[in-house]
């Protein structure tokens, strides 16, 4: 089997056959990045307002012609220009585009994978620590990294929920950490953590990632923990149900 992948997560990648290419100009790159994001075909008005948003319409436009007739090789494997714009090949495999359907499918129950090996597992973990286009700073990029940044945050917690529920205490851990290493400061995260120390026993343990936790929020934001999460861990004066 031959064909292109396109990578966003972690940084920006071009492969052809699974071999990388040479990485295309900066301007290439935000091209492509701009048809594998929106998943769509693009009206070349579009494309060239979201390229460059503060110049004039036809100062944009011109600056797209320019831009499709140098584009690299790399790139001009896969972009495509149709009757209605541009789009991506739709032969290109885009591994965050599989990243988000796999985070979605973790967070709905009445859907779930099949039983996965200790290292497909850590494999999916570390693919669901990786940040969109880190480097990158349009705007409609930051916007979707936000939104990849929320559902993998999720996508974690539930992981670990699920392997806790399949008896996989270790990577249900595993799972729970990454998410706390992702946002240290998302309550929901530590909740994950301390519930699953508890279901093994480990009273201390819980009670030091809820202490670990306290301090750096405070540290931070100046606010303590909610009533739910002090009283997970018996914290004196906290509200119980």
């Amino acid at each position: 089997m031959t064909g292109t992948g396109l990578r966003l997560l972690g940084s920006f990648e071009i492969t052809l056959n699974d071999v990388p290419s040479v990485a295309p100009s900066h301007g290439s790159q935000r091209l492509v990045v701009l048809l594998a994001l929106r998943d769509r075909t693009v009206s070349r008005v579009a494309a060239a307002g979201a390229l460059w948003p503060d110049a004039s319409t036809d100062l944009a436009a011109m600056r797209l012609r320019s831009a499709l007739t140098r584009l690299d090789p790399a790139a001009r494997s896969v972009v495509e220009l149709v009757p209605a714009g541009l789009r991506l090949d739709a032969a290109c495999a885009v591994d965050y585009r599989d990243a988000r359907a796999y985070a979605q499918g973790l967070l709905e129950p009445e859907h779930p994978s099949p039983h996965a090996s200790a290292a497909e597992i850590r494999t999916s973990i570390a693919l669901l620590c990786l940040e969109l286009l880190p480097d990158s700073y349009d705007d409609w990029v930051l916007d979707e990294a936000e939104d990849w940044r929320l559902l993998r945050a999720s996508a974690l917690e539930a992981l670990a929920a699920t392997l806790s529920t399949e008896n996989r205490p270790h990577l249900a851990m595993g799972a729970a950490r990454a998410a706390i290493r992702n946002e240290p400061l998302r309550e929901t995260a530590h909740a994950a953590l301390i519930r699953l120390h508890l279901v093994a026993g480990n009273q201390n343990e819980a009670v030091r990632v809820y202490e670990r936790f306290a301090l750096a929020l405070h540290d931070a934001l100046s606010v303590s923990p909610s009533a739910a999460l002090r009283a997970l861990v018996g914290v004196p004066g906290a509200a119980r149900s």
